[in-house]
């Protein structure tokens, strides 16, 4: 586990979606270690989850080799967000979807020198392209120092480009005080490169680009010719500008890697279960693959420390779900297990399909986020489903846990109940919490308001637009919308109204 994580130093990122599904224009908004989506039904949530798993699985399937132009994947294991008339907003295929990151260079250059253990390691086989850091490492750039003021900003665009699909067309990248350069793709209906750059403040025709079968991203490099001619002084902001662009894009390529989701829609619980061996990955949206996982952390540590096993049943204890739960082997033969709670509802031992149904599914939302790599992205869609209020309020803590040791989760929520503990803790200044894993760090720094970010979604001026929520001095939100989240206090009142009402 890192030891760069420090109050005010864990790295958040930017974002910005134009003409993408619901948002003509978001506008800039901010992923902080700790995001919570906020919003009424249809207001725009789901979309900033949709962006983020769009480039991952776009990242994932370049990372095959299949293609010499980085294409989007609309449709694959994250998501599927149909055609690109579905995506593009308001179903206008003649406009271009717009993807904007901008980060500190100091968030940068921490986020890069971090290294990547998880809470909970069960060594088993994982796919390369899970394991692929994904963006080449090239020679002088990893000698050049990043700025240490300002932020990159990075503007990608894609266009329909029938019949191959969505794929990039042009982006932008600003370097503060170094320069900026246009790349736009000029060859249509083809699919080879053929590019060209267009520079601010740099030379004319300093720099290039091509497209490597390995990575999503471009590649950014020198054009020797201008590049020998240049003075000193010119070659070295040159060098800076590429060394810069290539350090964002392989944060970028290393964060969608890392990333993990569980949907809105767990898979139920079951009485028996067939282990699948020990190829079973991380699980998918649906959280699968979460009671699997602890057969196999059982089946290879019989006798010794289970963390993910230890780790679990804090969470379930803290969450007031149960006791404990353990996996039980009833058929060796034939593989069969079955998953035992403990102390849930009169404080027996009962099969998980016989305990309260939301046991089985916030299992996948604990299992998924202890093996999530630091730096990585933690999306959880609606995690308080079939959880009684303690239990949603104790999410917030697994989820300040996570984001403590850096983990980026971002949650989408309707759950107030999880809104009024994230503001508790924040009051209480955020103690850490330690569960006893060994990857643990002692004196990990708490959490600070500018760790936090509470996004809503919804209608300003009949846009779309993704506003942060501020937390004030009272911990309570200085800018919440009118009407957002006042249902409980208008029902307050109208009881106190009606039940004065029967006095007269």
């Amino acid at each position: 586990m890192s030891n760069t994580s420090s109050a005010g130093n864990r790295p958040s990122v930017k974002l910005r979606l134009e003409n993408f599904r619901i948002f003509r224009d978001s506008g800039w908004f901010k992923l902080a270690p700790l995001t919570c989506l906020v919003g009424r039904n249809s207001s725009g949530k789901s979309s900033v989850l949709s962006a983020i798993l769009l480039l991952k699985q776009s990242v994932e399937q370049e990372g095959m080799g299949w293609a010499s132009v980085a294409p989007l994947i609309l449709s694959g294991t994250y998501c599927d967000l149909g055609n690109y008339s579905d995506v593009v907003h308001n179903h206008e295929e003649s406009s271009e979807i717009s993807l904007s990151v901008s980060i500190k260079f100091s968030d940068l250059t921490q986020a890069m020198s971090e290294r990547s253990r998880p809470f909970v390691d069960l060594a088993i086989p994982r796919s390369q392209v899970a394991n692929r850091v994904g963006y080449y490492s090239f020679g002088f750039d990893d000698e050049i120092k990043l700025p240490e003021q300002g932020e990159i900003e990075v503007r990608l665009t894609f266009s329909a480009d029938e019949p191959f699909g969505p794929s990039l067309s042009r982006f932008e990248i600003i370097v503060p005080k170094i320069g900026a350069a246009s790349f736009v793709r000029t060859t249509s209906g083809q699919r080879r490169e053929h590019w060209r750059v267009y520079t601010t403040t740099l030379p004319p025709k300093s720099i290039a680009l091509r497209q490597t079968p390995r990575s999503f991203f471009p590649l950014i490099d020198i054009r020797r010719a201008s590049y020998r001619r240049s003075s000193s002084r010119t070659k070295h902001r040159i060098r800076v500008f590429i060394a810069s662009s290539r350090s964002l894009f392989r944060f970028l390529q290393q964060r969608m890697l890392r990333s993990e989701l569980i949907g809105p829609f767990r898979t139920p619980p079951e009485r028996r279960y067939a282990f699948g061996g020990f190829n079973a990955s991380r699980g998918g949206p649906s959280g699968d693959q979460a009671v699997d996982l602890l057969i196999t952390e059982a089946l290879l540590k019989p006798h010794s420390s289970r963390t993910l096993h230890t780790a679990l049943s804090f969470w379930i204890k803290h969450l007031k779900l149960a006791e404990s739960l353990d996996v039980k082997d009833i058929a060796k033969r034939l593989n069969l297990f079955e998953l035992d709670v403990t102390g849930a509802g009169h404080g027996t031992t009962a099969n998980l399909a016989d305990v309260g149904f939301g046991v089985s599914q916030v299992l996948p939302v604990l299992v998924q986020g202890l093996l999530v790599r630091p730096g990585g992205i933690y999306l959880v869609q609606q995690p308080e489903i079939h959880l009684h209020p303690d239990a949603q309020a104790g999410l917030a803590d697994f989820f300040i846990y996570l984001a403590s040791y850096g983990v980026i989760t971002v949650v989408e929520t309707h759950s107030e109940y999880l809104l009024l503990r994230l503001r508790r803790r924040l009051a209480e200044g955020c103690p850490p919490i330690a569960t006893g894993l060994p990857n643990e760090r002692e004196g990990v720094s708490p959490l600070t308001k500018d760790d936090i970010s509470v996004l809503f979604t919804g209608l300003e001026e009949k846009e779309t637009v993704v506003r942060q929520l501020e937390i004030g001095d009272s911990f309570q939100f200085d800018n919440l919308p009118s009407g957002f989240m006042s249902q409980a206090l208008e029902d307050r009142v109208a009881l106190l109204g009606a039940l004065g009402k029967r006095d007269v």
